[in-house]
């Protein structure tokens, strides 16, 4: 896969889980590190994926029925 950064947007599903991924791998480094710039850059990325891909009908947190027993 390209890397996620090159077309400095992630425009689908599996784009965006492999930023999660990525994310992951590099969530214990340090920041102003080459990997922390790169943590902040995806980190960015993501919460817009999420922003822009999120259905307005849907309100978070989602709430669960409760069993009145």
């Amino acid at each position: 896969m390209a890397h996620v950064l090159d077309p400095k947007r992630l425009s689908n599903d599996r784009d965006y889980c492999a930023a999660l991924d990525e994310l992951d791998e590099l969530s214990q480094t340090d920041a102003g590190s080459p990997g922390g710039w790169r943590f902040d850059e995806l980190a960015a990325l993501i919460h817009e994926y999420e922003a822009t891909m999120r259905s307005p009908s849907v309100s978070w947190p989602l709430s669960w029925p409760v069993n009145s027993a």
